[in-house]
Formats: C-alpha cells, sequence, structure tokens
C-alpha cells in the first residue's frame, strides 16, 4: 500500500490517434524522460498532455495537422482508471471521459464535459471532474484577499495544474507563476495556500464540500435503487452473464470465420482444372476487344475516304462543265463597247490582262488528276469495307467461341461451386445474425456497467469523504501554519540546489509574500543568472511535488519539466536576452557537472521513492549528459533524432515525410 497523502495523478498512456496510425507515448511510475533532436515533437507531447487535462490550446506543428486526428490520455485519478478523449481542432468542442482503460473504452457510456466556464457540457465542467475526481473542494477564492467584501472567483483545475508544468518558457523565467499579472498572481498565490490548506476558509468550505458530496451520494443510491429495479424488472440479464454470452459469440463468430475461409479456399482448389478455361476466354475476349477496337477505326477510316470521294466527284463534275462552257464561247478578242458610265469605249482585249484565263486543255488535265485520286480512294474504300467483313466474320466466330466457353465455365461451376456458395451463404447469414447478437449484448452491457458505475460512484464518494472527514479533523485539531509549510519546502529546495551544487547556497527559503523561492536572501526575479533561475524554478516545483507525498495537501502527483538544460549549457538565441551571461560564467552554470548532477538527483530519489508513493516526473531535453544515457536507459520512454540510428525514432509522428 503506497503512503501517498495527497491526490493522486499518474499518467499511463497518451496516443495520438492518426489518419494512418496511432502514435503512442506509455508512462511508469518515478522518472519519464523524452529526449532528442530539436523540432521532432518532443515538446509537442507535453502540449498535448496539458491539452487533453484541460488546456484552452494546443500547438499543432504541421505533422501533427497532416497525420492526427484526436487524443486520447489514459490516467490514474486517486484509485480510478480513466481515458480523457478530446477534438484536437476544435478546442471548443466537449470532452469525452471514458471509466475505463482506452482498450475498454468501448464497453462503456462517455461524460462530456465543457472545456472551459464559458460553455457547460451536459454533464458540468471538466474542470470540476478532474477536482471531484482528485477528491479536492470545489472552491471559491477571494480575487482580494486583504478586503472582508473581496469578490469571489471558482478555483479550477488548471489553477492547481500551474503548479505541476513547467514548459520551455516557464523554465527560469523570471516572471514565474505570471509575477507581472497582479490579477493572475493574486490567484496564484492564493491557489498556494489552497494547496498546502493554508486558506483561513478551509474548514468551512471542506464541511461544505463533505455536506455536497453526500448529497450527491444520497442522490446516486436513490438513482441505483429505481435503475435497478427497473432492469430487474424488465429481466436484464447480469453482467457476468452478459460478459459470458458476448464472449461465446465472439467465439462462435471466430468459429465461422474459420469455416468460410476453408470454404473460400476449398472452392479455390476445385475450381483450379477450370484456370486454362478461363485464361482461353480471357485470351480470346481481349482478341475480340482488339478486334472491335480495330472496326471501329476502320469504320471511321471508310467514313473520311467516302466523304472524300464524294469530294473528288463534285470537283470533277464542276471542272466537266467549265470545259464545255470554254469550248461554246465565242471570241470576243476584237470586239468594242461604250461604258454605259463614262461613254468611253471599252476593249474586250483589256479584260484579258486583268483576269486569268483559263483554256480547256489546263482543265482537263486537273480533271484528269483528280480522277485518278478518285480511284485510289475507291481502292481504299474497297479495301476497307472488306476488313470491316474480314473483322465481323471473325468476331461473330469468336464470339461463338467466347459463349461456349463461358457456358462450360457456368456448367462446371454450378457443378462445384454451388454447393460451397449455398454453404458459405448460409454461414454468412449466421455470421449476421451473430454480429447483430453481439451488438444487442454489448449495448446492454454498456448498460449494466453504467448501473455498476453508479456503485463505483458511490464508493468512491464514501472514500471521498471519510478522507475528507478525517482532514477536516487534522484541520480542526491543528491546521498547518504558514511558517512549518514554507520550511518544509524550503527545506528540499535546499536539499536540491546543495546537491547540484549552486555557488553559495545559503538564505534559502519560501517567500512568506509570493511563495516563491528566495536564494542567498535574494527574491527569485531578482537573480539575474538564467542559468542559476533554471535550478530554481526546477528544484521549486519537485520541492512542491516532494512536499506533498507524505503531506496532507491538495497538490496532484505529476510533474512535467520542458527543456531541462535551457539555460544549462547551450543557451537558444532568443533567450540569452533574459539572462546575464557574466553572472552564468560566475555560477558556472556552463559546469557539465551541474547537468548531470539534476539527471542523478533525479534518478536516485525516483528509485528511493517509487518503493513507497505514486508520482511521476515527466523531463523533456535536447540530450543527456555525457556517460549517463545507458544509466538513464531504464527512465526513457521516448527518444527522437531526425538522423537515421538505432533505437531512435525521427519524432513524434513517426512516419512523417522528412523536412528539406
Amino acid at each position: 500500500m503506497k503512503k501517498n497523502r495527497s491526490p493522486r495523478l499518474i499518467l499511463k498512456k497518451l496516443i495520438l490517434v492518426g489518419r494512418e496510425k496511432n502514435y503512442i507515448v506509455p508512462f511508469t511510475l518515478g522518472l519519464n524522460i523524452i529526449y532528442g533532436d530539436s523540432d521532432t515533437g518532443k515538446s509537442s507531447i507535453l502540449n498535448m498532455i496539458d491539452y487533453l487535462l484541460g488546456s484552452s490550446e494546443v500547438f499543432l506543428y504541421d505533422e501533427i495537422e497532416i497525420h492526427g486526428k484526436y487524443g486520447l490520455l489514459e490516467l490514474e485519478l486517486n484509485n480510478d482508471i480513466f481515458t480523457i478523449k478530446r477534438d484536437i481542432f476544435n478546442p471548443k468542442s466537449h470532452i469525452e471521459v471514458y471509466h475505463s482503460t482506452i482498450d475498454k473504452m468501448e464497453s462503456v457510456f462517455p461524460k462530456e464535459y465543457g472545456s472551459s466556464f464559458v460553455k457547460e457540457g451536459p454533464e458540468g465542467y471538466f474542470s470540476d471532474f478532474m477536482l471531484e475526481a482528485l477528491n479536492i473542494s470545489l472552491v471559491k477564492l477571494k480575487q482580494a484577499p486583504s478586503k472582508a467584501d473581496s469578490k469571489m472567483s471558482s478555483l479550477s483545475f488548471r489553477d492547481i495544474f500551474k503548479f505541476c508544468f513547467l514548459d520551455q518558457d516557464d523554465v527560469g523565467n523570471k516572471d514565474i507563476l505570471d509575477q507581472k499579472n497582479p490579477v493572475v498572481f493574486v490567484k496564484n498565490k492564493e491557489t498556494f495556500k489552497f494547496l498546502h490548506n493554508l486558506l483561513d476558509s478551509q474548514i468551512t468550505e471542506l464541511q461544505e464540500d463533505i455536506a455536497e458530496k453526500t448529497r450527491i451520494k444520497n442522490g446516486i443510491i436513490q438513482q441505483f435503487t429505481i435503475v435497478s429495479s427497473f432492469l430487474r424488472e424488465a429481466r436484464l440479464e447480469t453482467t457476468e452473464s452478459l460478459e459470458g454470452k458476448s464472449q461465446k459469440l465472439t467465439e462462435e463468430l471466430k468459429v465461422l470465420d474459420n469455416e468460410i475461409l476453408q470454404l473460400t479456399n476449398n472452392m479455390k482448389s476445385n475450381s483450379d482444372h477450370d484456370n486454362e478455361l478461363r485464361e482461353i476466354i480471357v485470351t480470346k475476349q481481349s482478341h475480340l476487344d482488339s478486334l472491335t477496337l480495330n472496326k471501329m477505326y476502320k469504320e471511321t477510316q471508310l467514313d473520311q475516304n467516302l466523304r472524300l470521294k464524294r469530294d473528288y466527284q463534285q470537283d470533277i463534275d464542276k471542272l466537266l462543265a467549265s470545259v464545255e462552257v470554254i469550248k461554246k464561247l465565242p471570241n470576243h478578242e476584237g470586239h468594242h463597247v461604250n461604258c454605259p458610265v463614262c461613254d468611253n469605249e471599252l476593249q474586250a482585249s483589256k479584260f484579258n490582262e486583268l483576269f486569268s484565263q483559263y483554256d480547256s486543255s489546263s482543265i482537263e488535265l486537273e480533271v484528269k488528276s483528280l480522277k485518278n485520286r478518285f480511284k485510289e480512294i475507291s481502292l481504299l474504300i474497297d479495301r476497307d469495307r472488306g476488313s470491316i467483313l474480314d473483322i465481323i466474320e471473325e468476331t461473330t466466330s469468336l464470339s461463338a467461341e467466347i459463349k461456349k466457353a463461358k457456358d462450360m465455365l457456368d456448367l462446371k461451376t454450378r457443378e462445384f461451386v454451388s454447393p460451397f456458395m449455398s454453404q458459405r451463404d448460409l454461414l454468412n447469414t449466421r455470421r449476421g445474425e451473430i454480429n447483430e447478437e453481439i451488438k444487442r449484448t454489448d449495448y446492454l452491457l454498456k448498460l449494466r456497467n453504467q448501473l455498476n458505475e453508479l456503485t463505483k460512484r458511490t464508493d468512491v464518494l464514501t472514500e471521498q469523504i471519510s478522507q475528507s472527514n478525517s482532514r477536516m479533523i487534522t484541520l480542526v485539531e491543528g491546521a498547518p501554519s504558514v511558517d512549518g509549510v514554507l520550511e518544509s519546502i524550503a527545506d528540499w529546495l535546499n536539499e536540491f540546489l546543495t546537491f547540484i551544487p549552486i555557488r553559495n547556497p545559503y538564505g534559502i527559503k519560501i517567500s512568506d509574500k509570493t511563495f516563491l523561492p528566495v536564494v542567498r536572501d535574494r527574491d527569485y526575479s531578482k537573480l539575474t543568472s538564467g542559468g542559476l533561475r533554471t535550478l530554481v524554478s526546477i528544484g521549486y516545483l519537485f520541492s512542491l511535488l516532494r512536499n506533498s507525498l507524505d503531506t496532507d495537501t491538495n497538490f496532484p502527483s505529476l510533474l512535467m519539466i520542458d527543456t531541462v538544460g535551457k539555460y544549462i549549457g547551450k543557451t537558444k538565441a532568443k533567450y540569452l536576452e533574459n539572462t546575464n551571461q557574466s553572472e552564468d560564467t560566475l555560477e558556472g552554470i556552463n559546469d557539465p557537472k551541474k547537468y548531470k548532477n539534476i539527471y542523478s538527483y533525479l534518478s536516485s530519489l525516483s528509485d528511493e521513492l517509487v518503493e513507497n508513493y505514486d508520482f511521476q516526473v515527466i523531463v523533456v531535453d535536447n540530450d543527456l549528459p555525457e556517460s549517463m544515457e545507458s544509466q538513464l536507459e531504464k527512465y526513457i520512454v521516448k527518444k527522437f533524432s531526425v538522423d537515421e540510428r538505432k533505437g531512435f525514432e525521427i519524432g513524434f509522428i513517426n512516419n512523417a515525410t522528412p523536412r528539406v
């Protein structure tokens, strides 16, 4: 039995369901490492988890947009397993929650929750579901804690998760937890108090939460009584009976599928002797198709030649008529006439200079040439007509041969295949009946599971009420002091920073004003070395997690850190303006030992604590400390490389086309 005294949030499996395949990331208890080259989708994994836990948006780089469809996250909330499903292209759509593993999602009805407080889902808000499943009270926080009449705002799961996730921009950021935004930062401080049971109103709110859970529990018991009575009167079979029936039907379906497969194989083997006949039919049909195409071509040629023949005949007729006219017209070479307009004398010989003159002999030569072409085209027409007749005769004969072969094949098919077909039709009919029975049984099983869900829900509420009562007794008898909580967290932070080690590890504490780290008596935001802030921010969140394992808090047992080595070693150009490089040098941030000690601390503590506590630390980085890869191998859940390397994937979307 694990000793966790705070809520347990354990990730089991992340799946991005894609168009061609699924992209799966498994997780284990303790330390989980994801590392590899830049632009391979490492950060997208944490981003996807954050989105499936209620974030308002998800970063979709090109490969995810091309290949992805929706996300699934299987996780454990206290002692219950759930699967969260969310559309990655529509953040405003409802979030579906299945009270089951991913493998058994189809056996239960999902509940739909509003992704934000803007629009409520059929079952309420996703944030409320998460808090309720983690047995964290639904409370309201003062927007101005120092004012008695301060307005109140609801605490959301997202407010809590800010203390569980350091993304790339937050690691080493001097404005961690929104210090520059007064309104948000005030709520973050109130959330910190709530996480550690430091709110003055927490006992009252806990009492109200217990009363509300008791009311819900009684309502569920009443609902269970009504539904179970209805199902009993409807004589609905028990869960065990339905599961047995479903299993039996599934087994029968497998037997039928095997029989159908065997029949198909028998049909193939019995029809092998017909293959030669089939090949003959295929060959002859191919030849027939070729002849038909050739016939169409010949007919087109014949039509064109007939048109040309008619044109030749018309030209010959016209030229012969011209010859006749020329021969009959008199010669007016010396004839003179007066112009009807100007009365000037006109000589017929002048017209010969202006217009071409043809004698009958040249026209007769043209007629002779046309007659030769007419004769040639007539021969082509006769040849095409003969070819078409030959093709028609051959196709008629070939069609008869194909029909005869097909009749023989049909006869053999009826003799050899028909019995198999009849038997297979019967089997397929029964197969359809079984599939319908399976669907009906699965639906009834979902109804039964829904009833069982009410029982589980009652048990969970009973356990949560018991835990809340114990927590309330503890708070009444001796609520934790602010100083005590801050000292405990500071002790864990001091241990981490001393182990690294940082230069001059003194004056380490947690501010009672900002609830953020203080190092060398300087507030976190006043630290000028980005590398030092990186170490302190990582140590701070880890200290919050470590403190929650054996202390009664509202802090979930999950920590995600993106890019541990942000300011340690290789620092990207875009982050250089946020650090004092001379201070980094003075701090010895580039010392490989510091980078190595981060992983040494996380891995050794993981091995030590995982025996007694359920928790997870998920780390994303570009590489691992030199000489530690084999030592850290057991913690690695994914490793990526843009180049082909044994044991590495090319990226989270591991079937994407490589970028040029």
